[in-house]
């Protein structure tokens, strides 16, 4: 579920329009957290990885084949190709994704997702990274 409900992250196929929504839902996500909505902030953050790695697709012909509906598959694609250095890292934000909306809350944790979801959204190119301005926390 996308931070704004009527986007699906499948279905962006327009590298502008990925970014934009990689973007806002980060900030969404971002302020969920803040206000203690942790299911919808980390499922938020989900789809901007979502919307990250649809972004990075777009802007590249060598991954054009690739299917963005298997969102796993799609992930494992890009660390081969050697965007991502954890071949896990997706795994353990789906699980992650997947324990806060069955239980309803994420624990402490949350901050350290945000993190590793803007590290990933860094690589993807969608967040710039500045090292007088490294990764904001919630």
């Amino acid at each position: 579920m996308s931070y704004y409900d009527e986007i699906d992250p499948t279905q962006v196929m327009d590298a502008r329009a990925a970014l934009l929504c990689a973007r806002l839902n980060l900030r969404g996500a971002r302020r969920l957290l803040r206000k203690g909505s942790f299911s919808r902030g980390i499922s938020a953050l989900y789809d901007s990885v979502l919307f990250g790695m649809n972004y990075y697709i777009t802007r590249h012909d060598d991954c054009a084949t690739l299917d963005l509906v298997d969102a796993t598959g799609l992930f494992q694609a890009l660390a081969r190709t050697g965007i991502f250095d954890d071949h896990h890292a997706f795994n353990r934000l789906s699980l992650s994704v997947e324990r806060a909306l069955w239980q309803g809350s994420v624990s402490s944790d949350a901050e350290a997702i945000l993190r590793e979801v803007e590290e990933m959204l860094t690589k993807l190119g969608v967040v710039p990274f500045n090292k007088n301005n490294p990764p904001r926390a919630m």
